[in-house]
């Protein structure tokens, strides 16, 4: 059985007098692995933001769980949604261990459950605590930094995890890797939700068990992988597909 852990209902946006979201409505389920894809300007990380309150929403109602944002203390909300971010935001002052012990230690968990949690997160992400828990964030590689950050936006145990283009400032590889490993994780974690912000459609289409793609602050098609490269609904999400089979045409041809 399904249940809705996300919900927009005629959701609006307005920055002064420009309406950057318009009548956006969707629904997510519960362990689902959202990627939204869309241009600089598409209405994609706004809508990531009014998820956990970043932003307000000028009309509309959003739902996350069984909180009405508009009713709810954003505070609290937001201490149970993961969210990691391009810039991964780590405090360069604190060790590795006391960065991902942030949100537990504001919850005033006991101290023994932390550093519990602190160990079993760092071996999620494949970064053990014994080498890697009294070390700073400038003396890990970029790669190694987001993955800090996935653990620390794990830290709380949230049923949401938010990424907004977490991996567009890294190297290719890396960023292949780090795609494989958020894949497995998410299977492995089995109920998490994932959205998962990107303007790169080839990470929007191996990650996204359905992929959101927008274009000017409305959803053009919501669906799975298959169903998209298919049946697209429009002719944006015709183009995207097309710049796709454009690009393996030119690798065929250098083969």
């Amino acid at each position: 059985m399904t249940k809705e852990i996300i919900k927009f209902e005629h959701v609006s946006k307005k920055f002064g007098k420009s309406l950057v979201i318009s009548d956006l409505s969707f629904v997510i389920n519960r362990g689902e692995f959202i990627t939204v894809l869309g241009s600089s300007g598409s209405g994609k990380t706004t809508t990531l933001k009014m998820i956990n309150g970043l932003e307000k929403a000028t009309s509309g109602n959003i739902t996350v769980g069984d909180k009405n944002l508009e009713k709810s203390n954003l505070v609290d909300v937001r201490r149970h949604i993961g969210y990691v971010v391009q810039s991964i935001g780590l405090f360069p002052h604190m060790t590795i261990a006391h960065n991902i012990a942030v949100t537990p230690n504001l919850l005033g968990w006991d101290q023994e459950k932390i550093k519990e949690t602190v160990s079993r997160l760092l071996n999620i992400v494949d970064l053990n605590i014994e080498d890697y828990g009294n070390r700073y964030p400038a003396q890990l590689s970029g790669g190694q930094q987001q993955r800090v950050g996935v653990a620390r936006a794990l830290s709380a145990n949230p049923p949401v995890l938010l990424f907004d283009e977490p991996f567009s400032a890294l190297d290719a590889i890396t960023r292949q890797k780090l795609q494989e490993e958020v894949k497995k994780l998410h299977k492995n974690l089995g109920n998490k939700t994932f959205f998962f912000v990107t303007h790169d459609i080839n990470e929007a289409f191996y990650l996204g068990d359905r992929i959101m793609i927008m274009n000017r602050g409305k959803i053009e098609q919501f669906d799975t992988p298959m169903t998209v490269i298919k049946y697209p609904k429009t002719k944006y999400v015709s183009d995207l597909i097309n710049t796709v089979r454009e690009k393996q045409a030119l690798w065929e041809k250098l083969k």
